[in-house]
């Protein structure tokens, strides 16, 4: 959904190329311009983003969804809870905050995506509405490099690669694998084990455009889970949805 980041000196992120596997992709962002996102070669988690140029330019964005929780006092976890900037929040994804509204779940509807590089694109229907998980285990932050990450689950009868140039299935738990872009580090999808016959694309990678504006009128079900593991920096939103401790 976004990206949580936190200063830090430039000198301690390490350089992509040296002993530790370290990769980064260029890219461009809304509020920083030209930057260099830095993620684990071997795991893809994300780990900092660097400006490249302009005012920024010499100075690094620490990923928070790396960061172990002990590390963070409490104090100051409690007052970034209250304390941060928002940038950008004209692009806040659609789906994030959104919930179900009356009469939804009806409607039949393609959806399309990929990674930041374009080597890997997609293309799922979800049927009978859309539904939206939104994850907070240690694995799905650090994947993100943010607060979690958001799933949206369909039949794998109904999906399809449009474009697999750099794409690798990757076992990433005792339960489950993930698709990965192997050039950009790009996460795509979750395949559970106990789920064969599904996949479930991850929402942070969907086109905006291949999105309902009102996405709360197709929604069946939005939910948020392993919530006993989520961060103590972030607070939930106040949105009534369920909430589970665990994954469900």
């Amino acid at each position: 959904a976004f990206a949580t980041l936190t200063p830090v000196d430039k000198a301690e992120i390490p350089a992509a190329g040296g002993e530790v596997p370290i990769r980064s992709h260029a890219e461009a962002c809304r509020s920083l311009g030209a930057v260099e996102r830095i993620f684990c070669g071997k795991c893809s988690s994300v780990l900092a983003t660097v400006p490249s140029g302009g005012e920024h330019e010499g100075s690094a964005l620490l990923a928070l969804g790396c960061v172990d929780d002990a590390s963070i006092p409490e104090a100051l976890a409690l007052h970034w809870q209250e304390a941060f900037e928002e940038r950008c929040v004209e692009s806040v994804a659609s789906w994030w905050l959104a919930v179900p509204g009356p009469g939804s779940g009806t409607r039949t509807r393609t959806l399309r995506g990929g990674c930041a590089c374009g080597g890997c694109r997609f293309e799922a229907v979800s049927k009978e509405g859309l539904q939206t998980q939104h994850c907070y285990c240690k694995l799905c932050r650090r994947l993100s490099g943010s607060v979690g990450q958001t799933w949206i689950p369909a039949l794998d009868e109904d999906f399809r690669w449009t474009s697999d140039e750099t794409l690798k299935l990757v076992r990433t738990s005792g339960h489950g694998q993930r698709h990965m872009c192997t050039r950009c580090g790009g996460v795509l999808t979750i395949v559970y084990d106990s789920q064969p016959d599904e996949i479930w694309p991850v929402a942070g990678a969907l086109d905006d455009e291949s999105l309902p504006e009102d996405i709360g009128g197709e929604l069946s079900r939005a939910i948020h889970i392993c919530c006993s593991m989520m961060q103590p920096w972030y607070r939930l939103p106040l949105d009534d949805l369920p909430r589970l401790r665990f994954p469900g």
